[in-house]
């Protein structure tokens, strides 16, 4: 798939400014392009995505200041990404052969290229609203993956049948490699954590969400009911870290709107501060969400302070699990 992107985008920019450029595939990020333009020869290393949302901005700009001559390479980017890597001075070329691209003498900018209908492919069980709450639990405990499916399927709260659909997904992206019939060795978790928090967003999440209130008083001395009720998003990251002072609120939960109302004075409001969301994991007794989905909460929010704050959730509860 990375190389199919490549390609369109580098015979589209040929097509639009008669500029070659060539692609080779290398085991830093997906490879090296080297573009020759006036005689003169331009190498990058590339990272290759089908699309880029705002709140993976953060580890494009990371792969930017780590790799000499950094380029990004899509299938389709929307606007307001364009005008932040601009902004950041980080070079990209789209399939559709719009590109910006600023080295040494040369400066290259395109943008009116009719932007490529996102094309869809066949649909991977893994990535529907089922299959992300059962990689939620497989992210958090990557050792459930040999679990009985039937216990898997118990722990993650979805009928039997979706265990081997969600397997079979993680096999053909290539993120589960099979060992024999009963083991598997997983393969880049970090790419699939970044992968369920983009699917988490635009799949999951919208499903969730139940209505908005406005709080009373303050939110550290609410006696949530941890059964049933616990914080996500900033004040959760300012549970776990102490770094963050909260002015978005949101809650995950499985009580209705009375008992939200009875149990903790919040009321309804559209314009409220408090976003509630349906609980869709079996909670133990936390007073904030899991940590991952504190971290995806944070990433998805965006801001300065939240960034922050979900990296130091991912250094302290995350990554020795990847």
């Amino acid at each position: 798939m990375e190389q199919e992107i490549v390609y369109r985008a580098l015979e589209a920019l040929y097509q639009t400014t008669g500029i070659q450029a060539y692609f080779q595939p290398k085991k830093t990020l997906d490879g090296g392009l080297e573009i020759d333009f006036n005689g003169q020869k331009y190498r990058f290393t590339v990272e290759v995505k089908r699309e880029v949302r705002i709140h993976q901005l953060q580890q494009v700009d990371e792969y930017f200041h780590r790799y000499d001559n950094f380029l990004l390479v899509a299938y389709h980017l929307f606007p307001k990404v364009k005008e932040e890597l601009r902004n950041k001075k980080i070079p990209y070329i789209e399939a559709n052969g719009n590109i910006f691209l600023k080295k040494d003498s040369l400066f290259l900018f395109i943008d009116t290229q009719k932007t490529l209908d996102v094309e869809k492919g066949k649909g991977n069980r893994a990535f529907t609203k089922t299959g992300l709450k059962v990689l939620f639990y497989l992210l958090q405990y990557k050792d459930a993956i040999h679990l009985p499916q039937r216990e898997l399927a118990y722990l993650t709260n979805v009928a039997l049948g979706n265990i081997p659909q969600v397997i079979n997904g993680l096999k053909e992206t290539g993120y589960l490699i099979p060992l024999n019939k009963k083991n598997y060795v997983w393969e880049n978790r970090k790419a699939l954590l970044d992968r369920w928090i983009t699917e988490y967003a635009t799949v999951l999440r919208p499903k969730l969400v139940k209505e908005k209130y406005t709080l009373r008083g303050d939110w550290n001395e609410l006696a949530l009911d941890n059964h049933k009720t616990v914080w996500g998003g900033e004040p959760a990251g300012d549970i776990l870290t102490n770094h963050l002072r909260p002015e978005k609120f949101l809650i995950y939960t499985t009580e209705n709107r009375m008992d939200l109302i009875r149990n903790y004075k919040l009321m309804p409001d559209k314009n409220g501060e408090v976003e509630v969301l349906e609980m869709f994991w079996k909670n133990t007794i936390e007073r904030t969400a899991p940590k991952l989905l504190v971290y995806a909460d944070l990433i998805l929010e965006g801001g300065k302070r939240n960034k922050e704050t979900a990296e130091k959730i991912y250094h302290e509860y995350i990554e020795s699990n990847l």
